[in-house]
């Protein structure tokens, strides 16, 4: 075993990969207010997974939504297990958000040089936001319906472009729309913007104490 471990970390270098990356040194000012971020992935990569599973039961026709994610949950032998820790993790994570974006707040880690990292932050806590609405929407039952009616109010209130922001919303939605956004293309801007989210943290390090 050992030698077939070095056999892939000479040809891939995992190793120093692992100990350049994963396994360095926390700088002293890390308390317990950090682990908000991390417990914000580890949600988002149950999300990620339990999502996987969803998505192999998932119909997205509006006849059939709601009907498939019952037969998921009834018929498959994880499937209330997988619905349920994707419906908690979303919740729980939005709160890790929060209490993120408090902490950095507080600390003033916004401030210069960490205004990148402070935007990659805020669009992060905007993704996800629109993860939690795209998703409340896909079962497609009353409450789905009534949930796209509020959130398209909500963007009504929005100066200037409230109003032409709701016509595009309502105008444009389909079912199979929302699934597209919820499964493709905000997965990719998380990613991209987590990546860059973390890059900025490693390279500018943890703001100090105020």
């Amino acid at each position: 075993m050992k030698q077939i471990v070095e056999w892939v970390n000479y040809r891939l270098g995992i190793a120093d990969f692992y100990h350049k990356q994963v396994a360095y040194e926390l700088d002293e000012s890390v308390g317990i207010w950090h682990f908000f971020s991390g417990l914000t992935i580890g949600c988002l990569v149950i999300q990620f997974l339990t999502g996987f599973y969803m998505v192999m039961y998932f119909v997205p026709e509006p006849t059939l939504a709601h009907a498939s994610i019952r037969a998921m949950c009834q018929l498959s032998s994880f499937g209330m297990i997988m619905r349920n820790l994707h419906r908690w993790s979303a919740t729980f994570g939005a709160m890790f958000v929060m209490l993120h974006v408090l902490h950095t707040m507080a600390r003033r880690a916004y401030k210069s040089p960490r205004e990148l990292n402070w935007y990659t932050g805020l669009a992060l806590g905007i993704i996800f936001l629109l993860f939690l609405i795209t998703g409340v929407i896909l079962p497609w039952d009353w409450r789905s319906y009534w949930e796209l009616i509020i959130w398209a109010d909500w963007f009504d209130l929005l100066p200037v472009v409230g109003g032409s922001l709701k016509n595009l919303v309502l105008g444009s939605f389909t079912l199979g729309r929302n699934y597209a956004v919820h499964i493709v293309m905000l997965p990719i801007l998380l990613f991209t913007v987590v990546y860059l989210h973390l890059v900025l943290t490693r390279r500018l390090g943890l703001s100090k104490r105020v």
